[in-house]
């Protein structure tokens, strides 16, 4: 099996890094192409040619061209990958990091939509994210699976557990506009002293530079790695009110329900496909601090224990990485299987 991976950030590097593990761990054979190998400047649009020479150097001892993808492999590498996987009677697996994909192929131009549809969407196996995805491409691609987002279970150490419900929500991801910075600090300010309610993640926006310099109390800087669970557990609630255009299933949320952490979260794109409304965690209407404080103030001593568990249940039964992973590698092999 060939895996062709973006070098991405985020929660397209989390997701990608679990699918190698997952490899490395059951034996399976991959040889790994780095499809932003060069990173600077005019160099960049040496990648596809970079990707290319990788493949067919390796084209005699692999079976399987997988393309794990950001918009820019979409557009431009994913229908050269098919083109050569055809060439050479390969099985062609194509996998866009995200949930919109729609969004942004529906600006491609005519000849753009043409060559999408005649080529990336004729993949082999076509993973989608979000069920949302699924729908919209049911009649449109070839064969299409879900491959959804999912982490690994976390050391017994690191949950929760059954510390007492205390009041201590958090943010965790990019400092930006669209993810509701403003929202959460408003609502911060509402609720007062009685709540603890912190800002993780790189500040994506200069504005917020500005804001953080007379809130410091909010924002706790960038997290490494190795600290996010560590530092999730510490909280009770994890808040997304995001309204990104970009947003699939955010790993953030699948992160706090290995913990035991519900979300309060909006009903927007596909993320009420994973929120079990008043189980999991809350929908509310993006961009709404009205509504976010509500969410906040919905939670208390007597009702969390319930969300918790809730949130945990759904993480074990529907996000672990063994099992998303595992079945996602046996639909591979599935492609080789004699009818």
């Amino acid at each position: 099996m060939t895996n062709v991976a973006a070098n991405l950030i985020g929660g397209a590097t989390v997701s990608f890094g679990h699918l190698i593990d997952y490899l490395d761990q059951h034996q399976e054979k991959y040889t790994l192409v780095n499809t932003q190998y060069f990173l600077q400047g005019i160099q960049r649009y040496f990648n596809p040619l970079y990707v290319l020479l990788q493949i067919l150097k390796n084209v005699a001892r692999v079976d399987v061209v997988f393309l794990n993808s950001s918009r820019g492999g979409t557009k431009y590498l994913s229908p050269l990958l098919f083109v050569l996987a055809k060439v050479f009677r390969l099985k062609f697996v194509f996998r866009p990091f995200g949930g919109n994909i729609k969004d942004y192929t529906a600006n491609y131009s005519g000849l753009q939509k043409w060559i999408f549809k005649n080529t990336t969407l004729r993949a082999d196996l076509f993973f989608l994210q979000t069920k949302e995805l699924m729908q919209f491409y049911a009649k449109q691609a070839r064969n299409i699976k879900q491959l959804p987002t999912s982490r690994e279970e976390p050391v017994q150490e690191t949950l929760r557990g059954t510390r007492p419900y205390s009041k201590r929500f958090v943010y965790l991801g990019y400092v930006n506009e669209a993810k509701g910075i403003d929202h959460i600090l408003e609502a911060a300010s509402q609720l007062g002293e009685d709540y603890t309610i912190h800002i993780y993640g790189p500040i994506k926006e200069k504005k917020y530079e500005e804001k953080f310099a007379t809130s410091k109390n909010n924002y706790r800087g960038v997290l490494a790695k190795e600290d996010v669970l560590k530092t999730l557990k510490e909280y009770d609630v994890l808040l997304l009110p995001t309204f990104y255009q970009g947003e699939g299933y955010p790993g953030a949320i699948i992160e706090a329900y290995s913990l035991g952490l519900p979300v309060i979260t909006t009903q927007w794109k596909a993320i009420p496909e994973i929120v079990l409304e008043n189980k999991t965690g809350l929908l509310i209407e993006p961009q709404s601090t009205e509504a976010l404080v509500q969410a906040i103030r919905h939670f208390s001593t007597e009702n969390y224990s319930r969300h918790s568990e809730e949130a945990r249940r759904f993480f074990l039964e529907t996000f672990s990485v063994n099992k998303v992973t595992g079945r996602a590698v046996d639909q591979i092999k599935k492609l080789f299987e004699v009818h």
